[in-house]
């Protein structure tokens, strides 16, 4: 009885020490944080080309010859095949009801283009060309970074700066001295499972954010436009231990 009464709490006391995030000695837990202004330089189209009529295979005709024009219009400005990524095409019957009864109004045959445009001294003609074309009603664009990952490591790299300089302050004001990172983390909640976390890390601005541009509006080249600043934030969270 004694035995396993013994190997119930030694159990426990494992369980406890797995699961306690922190260090049993000495220690300063601290948030480093950083920000980097950056300018964009990539502008990325979204287009939806859709057709609906009762003839599917005109439906898809019609959206085929609207994406080749798309994609030959675009090839203009030297887009790179690699900068346009389009989906397969997606078909679906129309109804909507009368008299109670559903009725057929025709076949949607719609499909999604994406182009990254990396010379934004493009931008204003480039969009006149698509609305002349008068490919999509609606165009969405976002800006944002081609090299986004090397910008991400900057800010991490200066976050774990800040966190290194406030873990010092912190221990001198208490006669201690920042030993060895005892852990380090981008994710704020040390109690939940990876997985369902999400890196304390964003890349803001409103040059960033999605934009509908109506095609209607857009009238000629000489559309004023300026990327502006985007900023990138980092959060890190460090343990070290003192001594």
């Amino acid at each position: 009885m004694k035995s396993a009464l013994f190997a119930v709490a030694l159990m426990a006391i494992s369980s406890f020490v797995a699961a306690n995030p922190l260090p049993a000695q000495p220690h300063v837990y601290v948030e480093g944080s950083a920000e980097l202004e950056v300018e964009p330089d990539m502008m990325t189209f979204t287009l939806s080309i859709q057709k609906v009529d009762m003839d599917l295979a005109k439906a898809k005709a019609d959206v085929d010859a609207r994406s080749r024009l798309l994609i030959d219009t675009v090839k203009k400005f030297g887009i790179k095949t690699n900068d346009i990524a389009t989906t397969a095409l997606n078909i679906r019957p129309e109804y909507e009801y009368k008299d109670n009864q559903r009725v057929l109004t025709g076949n949607s045959v719609s499909r999604q283009v994406d182009i990254n445009l990396r010379d934004l001294k493009k931008y204003p003609d480039m969009m006149k060309a698509m609305v002349d074309a008068k490919i999509s009603e609606t165009i969405n664009t976002n800006l944002t970074v081609a090299d986004k990952k090397s910008i991400e490591e900057k800010v991490q790299a200066a976050a774990m700066e800040d966190a290194k300089a406030r873990a010092n302050r912190l221990a001198k004001s208490q006669g201690k001295a920042v030993g060895e990172p005892w852990s380090i983390s981008e994710f704020n909640d040390r109690e939940q499972e990876r997985w369902k976390l999400i890196p304390n890390r964003q890349l803001r601005g409103s040059s960033g954010k999605l934009a509908e541009v109506s095609a209607m509006r857009m009238a000629d080249s000489s559309e004023p436009f300026e990327p502006g600043i985007m900023r990138i934030s980092a959060q890190i969270y460090v343990v070290y231990l003192l001594k």
